[in-house]
């Protein structure tokens, strides 16, 4: 590796414009403009990264586990003009990293970051990519309890069914989101139509705790009607007065 390598990195990390300029010109290693790029995503620093792409550095380069430029924007940058930038240079909103198989929306929901959600979302994210624990960006954000990034994809018609595996167990956003007693993202989760099925995975709440919470809780009527009507017949054998028995002498 060259020292002119390794003096790109350098200048990338202590924000030196004029010196990646003066690099860039001598001319670098693809792989090391490729790595620069990332680095300069997570800085925030706008001008080294337009620097960078104009030179050629590859807006989908893969390093270090399969991390493209967007995917260290999400995970670690606070601006989202370097998504923009990123995204308008030719970047594949939906690439994986290779080990975790996390895209940039996975990362964005899981920071909690709602800016950054709602412009991946805006921008033709999938909403319903499933990682290597087959967990969606949604059940990321049950786990978080990030209920405004839950909005957002439930608002881009996320499938608020599919499951996952979370602490060694398979299980529903809205299974998890019981489970926390998060009501806030239990009725969104209702509301768009999530269905409690899932009881066999978690023995430990059964589906009596599922109608108390949401019908108390929440106030919303959940039970199936023939269920409503058995509870109101039990109820009024059970309030019945108990009439002495006579016997007759």
């Amino acid at each position: 590796m060259s020292s002119n390598h390794i003096d790109l990195l350098e200048a990338v990390h202590a924000g030196d414009e004029g010196r990646v300029l003066s690099l860039l010109v001598i001319g670098c290693d693809q792989s090391m403009m490729d790595s620069a790029l990332c680095w300069a995503s997570r800085y925030d620093n706008v001008k080294i990264l337009d620097h960078l792409l104009r030179a050629g550095a590859d807006v989908n380069g893969e390093v270090w586990g399969g991390f493209t430029p967007l995917i260290w924007a999400a995970m670690f940058s606070s601006n989202p003009e370097v998504l923009q930038i990123l995204l308008q240079a030719g970047s594949h909103i939906n690439h994986a990293s290779a080990r975790y198989r996390q895209t940039a929306l996975h990362a964005a929901v899981i920071r909690g970051h709602v800016a950054f959600t709602s412009l991946l979302l805006e921008a033709g994210a999938q909403p319903d990519v499933q990682d290597r624990m087959f967990k969606t960006p949604l059940l990321h954000a049950v786990q978080k309890s990030q209920p405004s990034c839950a909005a957002l994809l439930i608002k881009h018609n996320c499938n608020v069914e599919l499951s996952g595996w979370v602490n060694g167990l398979s299980t529903t956003p809205l299974t998890l989101a019981l489970i926390q007693e998060d009501l806030e993202i239990t009725k969104m989760l209702l509301l768009a139509g999530a269905r409690f099925n899932n009881p066999a995975i978690y023995h430990s709440y059964t589906i009596t705790q599922y109608y108390k919470t949401v019908e108390d809780s929440l106030n919303i009527e959940v039970r199936p009607v023939y269920l409503q009507q058995q509870c109101r017949v039990c109820i009024r054998q059970l309030l019945r007065p108990q009439l002495p028995y006579f016997i007759s002498t």
